[in-house]
């Protein structure tokens, strides 16, 4: 039997990040959330995470700076990261893939019926 694999949820909007945990986790992955990237660090290593959707804007932490302290491409190299955001600016969001970001995905164009699927394209689940 393979072990499930983990979701870490870092977003601000509440109904979005229940919306997402509750779709996910019907699909079989184990999730944890934080509403911030303060929070989601506090997580991140007693989590282990397979996968972190990020949220790019948040209060007290925001997706970049989490991404900086975290140092993922040096701490969690297997980690995956899909950088959700309401920016348009492909400047910002090429930006981000320096920190080990696998994905850039506009919030707007991600249907929450969608988000398995990334998640499992991501994660090369079920392919």
């Amino acid at each position: 039997m393979t072990a499930k694999r983990r979701i870490l949820i870092i977003e601000d909007e509440r109904l979005l990040r229940e919306a997402f945990t509750f779709l996910l986790r019907s699909e079989g992955f184990l999730v944890d959330t934080a509403d911030n990237g303060k929070n989601g660090l506090a997580k991140l290593a007693a989590f282990q995470p397979d996968l972190i959707l990020l949220d790019m804007l948040m209060p007290v932490m925001d997706g970049v700076t989490f991404l900086q302290e975290a140092e993922l491409l040096a701490n969690y190299p297997s980690v995956k990261v899909l950088m959700l955001s309401n920016l348009s600016d492909p400047v910002s969001l090429e930006d981000v893939q320096s920190y080990g970001v696998t994905a850039s995905i506009l919030k707007a164009d991600l249907s929450p019926a969608d988000l398995a699927a990334v998640a499992k394209k991501t994660l090369s689940v079920g392919l």
